[in-house]
C-alpha cells in the first residue's frame, strides 16, 4: 500500500514539473512585429536613378499602400539617406530645416509613425536633384470592424397567462374555492350517512 501511495506521489511531481516547463517555453516566443516592412526600390534599392527612369521612386511608392506603423528600410552603398521636409524634398537643399542628419551606415530603417505625407531623400544634392528621393503618403490605420456575433442566450420567453373568465361568467378566488369545495365534501357526506342509514332501515 505504502508503495503504491509512494508511486502516484511520483507522478504528481512530474506532472507538475512538465507544466512549469511549459510555461516558461511560452514566455520565450519573441513578440510579432507590428506592421509591414518594405525594402525602398525593391530588387534596385536606394541609388540614383538612370535618365530613363529617373521618377523610378514615385512609380514604386505609388505601387503601395502605406499605414502607420508600417516601416521602410534603404539599402544602399557609398551613399546617404534621411527624412527631410517638403521644402527640403523638392528643392534639394539640406539645411536647419531638414528633421533627421543623413546616415551613411549602408542600411536605414525608418517606422512610419504619423498619418500624412513623409519625405526622404540623399544628402548628396547632386543624387537628389537626378531622383534619389521619395514621398510617401501615409494613411491612418484602419478602424477595427465591430464584431456581430451575438454571444449572449436569447431572452427567455414571458410566462403564459391564464386566460380569463368569459363574459357575464362569475369570478371566484381561491378563499371562496376552498370553502365551497369543504361544503361539497360536507353535503356528500351528509348525503352519503343518511343513504346508510335508510338502506339499514329498510334491511331490518
Amino acid at each position: 500500500m505504502a508503495q503504491l501511495f509512494s508511486f502516484f506521489f511520483v507522478l504528481l511531481i512530474a506532472a507538475a514539473e512538465s507544466v512549469q516547463g511549459a510555461g516558461a517555453g511560452v514566455g520565450l516566443v519573441p513578440p510579432v512585429p507590428i506592421g509591414k516592412r518594405y525594402i525602398v526600390g525593391g530588387a534596385d534599392g536606394w541609388r540614383v536613378p538612370p535618365k530613363e527612369n529617373k521618377d523610378m521612386y514615385i512609380k514604386w511608392a505609388s505601387s503601395i499602400q502605406f499605414f502607420v506603423e508600417d516601416s521602410i528600410e534603404f539599402m544602399y552603398k557609398n551613399d546617404s539617406v534621411g527624412k527631410v521636409n517638403k521644402y527640403a524634398y523638392y528643392h534639394c537643399n539640406w539645411t536647419t530645416l531638414a528633421p533627421t542628419p543623413p546616415v551613411k551606415d549602408g542600411s536605414s530603417l525608418f517606422l512610419l509613425d504619423a498619418p500624412g505625407f513623409a519625405y526622404f531623400a540623399s544628402a548628396d544634392v547632386k543624387h537628389c536633384k537626378k531622383g534619389q528621393r521619395l514621398m510617401l503618403n501615409v494613411k491612418a490605420l484602419p478602424a477595427p470592424v465591430p464584431s456581430t456575433d451575438i454571444s449572449s442566450p436569447p431572452s427567455p420567453a414571458p410566462p403564459a397567462i391564464a386566460p380569463g373568465p368569459a363574459p357575464g361568467e362569475p369570478v371566484m378566488d381561491s378563499g371562496t374555492a376552498v370553502v365551497a369545495s369543504s361544503h361539497g365534501r360536507a353535503l356528500m357526506l351528509v348525503v352519503s350517512s343518511t343513504t346508510l342509514a335508510l338502506m339499514g332501515t329498510i334491511r331490518a
